[in-house]
């Protein structure tokens, strides 16, 4: 097997030749929106002091955006990650800057990852798709796997999912270990860039004919696949296939979205109030601090993620599931309409909750928090608490996730018992398997001398 290195110069050199997009500057959203601020910088006089949008904010922040996407593919690019568009800019600034080189922000990227809650949070994207929702219970598996620490089984799934629904995606059915490079370009999207998505896709479709015993680190589909490969079980090639996925998702929705008829050129009314509310949003969001309330402190009886989980689970004790429902994100309520009441019932119905306690509240984005539980199920004899933690989406009047220090409203977004419960069999939470492996795999476990 080449080495890491020679891999990586392999790709970077002929980056360009597949096109995409040189910088995140040259996204034909970003240059819009560059237009509409000079736009808006020429006529700002005419507007009132009070109501003008703050366009400083706003560049400052679109800056700030097209600079980490560019330097983590100058990073990570060369190792064949991509950045996929629900990854946290801001974090992602910060371990790019962060000592130890690309070894360092890699670890640290791929934490990212294993935090499990943020991991299903981002799986939230698959339910847009149909042709990726109904492949659904196999990304959950291989979502239980990965945290299980099982990377082969994983890697496998991810990889029938992500050739599937390419497969299905287009009327032209050829699965994603049959398209080339060049057809994968996202337009109008981060993935791609010049060492994104269609970049990294020339290891998914290399050759890997011969029999190799040594490490792999590469998401090399062929090799995994066809068993010439033998020792890609590691957590890497795991978060790569994760990271895969994502990519995939975005070109996909990039797809569509080239597809759709421009909207018209807004008026400077319209202008302005778009702007406007875009600063607004900036401000709010580099205002908001992380912070975190349990049960005991002052305040916490003012926390509204507690109270919206209290309502929720003293909704769930009461088989009241018209009221569970109205707790659920808009976007999700709205896909089901008036049959939301039926589906939470029919997941709950059969796991009776007798009683609970509201832990903390943790706010972790500002438009995101998670609330740690105790619940008691009916049909647990021992009447042992089992954990749990809720993720709240902080959402304004049309369902869109805002900072929680604007008008909206909690909504629950990972609703299904299952996505907050630590264990999908809920009956057997109290008898694990004692030899599964530790659900946080060590991330230390790495070849001397970095990832080869």
């Amino acid at each position: 097997m080449e080495n890491r290195s020679a891999d990586s110069d392999d790709t970077s050199s002929a980056a360009h030749g597949i096109g995409g997009y040189a910088s995140a500057q040259d996204l034909p959203s970003v240059r819009q929106l560059h237009q509409q601020l000079r736009q808006a910088r020429a006529l700002r006089f005419l507007i009132p002091r009070d109501q003008r949008p703050d366009l400083v904010v706003i560049e400052r922040r679109l800056q700030h955006l097209c600079e980490t996407v560019d330097v983590f593919y100058q990073v990570l690019g060369p190792r064949n990650w991509i950045f996929h568009e629900n990854l946290p800019v801001d974090v992602i600034a910060e371990l790019l800057i962060s000592e130890g080189g690309p070894e360092a922000a890699e670890e640290a990227f791929i934490a990212l990852y294993t935090d499990q809650d943020a991991l299903a949070f981002r799986l939230q994207v698959i339910n847009k798709l149909p042709a990726l929702r109904k492949r659904r219970h196999l990304i959950l598996k291989a979502h239980e796997d990965y945290a299980a620490g099982r990377y082969y089984a994983c890697i496998h799934l991810l990889l029938s999912v992500m050739d599937g629904f390419v497969n299905e995606f287009e009327t032209v059915r050829r699965g994603l270990h049959a398209r080339q490079a060049e057809d994968l370009h996202a337009w109008d999207s981060v993935v791609g860039h010049h060492m994104g998505l269609a970049n990294a896709h020339k290891t998914f479709i290399k050759g890997k004919s011969a029999t190799n015993e040594d490490p792999v680190y590469e998401l090399y589909r062929n090799g995994i696949v066809h068993g010439s490969l033998l020792n890609y079980d590691n957590i890497i090639v795991a978060t790569k296939a994760w990271n895969r996925l994502f990519a995939v998702v975005d070109w996909a929705n990039a797809t569509l979205k080239e597809k759709t008829p421009p909207p018209p050129r807004p008026t400077m009314r319209q202008l302005w109030h778009s702007l406007s509310e875009l600063s607004r949003h900036q401000k709010a969001n580099d205002v908001w601090k992380p912070h975190r309330v349990s049960s005991g402190d002052a305040g916490f009886s003012q926390e509204a993620p507690a109270s919206a989980t209290e309502q929720f689970l003293t909704a769930w004790a009461q088989c009241n599931y018209g009221r569970m429902a109205q707790w659920i994100s808009q976007p999700i309520r709205d896909k089901h309409g008036a049959a939301m009441p039926r589906e939470v019932r029919m997941l709950y119905k059969d796991r009776p909750l007798s009683a609970f306690t509201v832990l903390t509240v943790d706010h972790i984005a500002p438009a995101s928090c998670l609330v740690e539980v105790e619940v008691h199920l009916a049909d647990q004899p021992d009447g042992q608490a089992v954990p749990a933690t809720f993720r709240w989406l902080y959402e304004d009047p049309q369902g869109d996730p805002v900072s929680s220090l604007l008008p909206g409203q909690w909504r629950l977004y990972c609703w299904e018992p299952d996505r907050f419960i630590p264990y999908p069999d809920l009956k057997g939470w109290l008898k694990p398997d004692p030899n599964a492996p530790d659900a946080k795999p060590d991330l230390r476990e790495r070849p001397k001398g970095g990832l080869a």
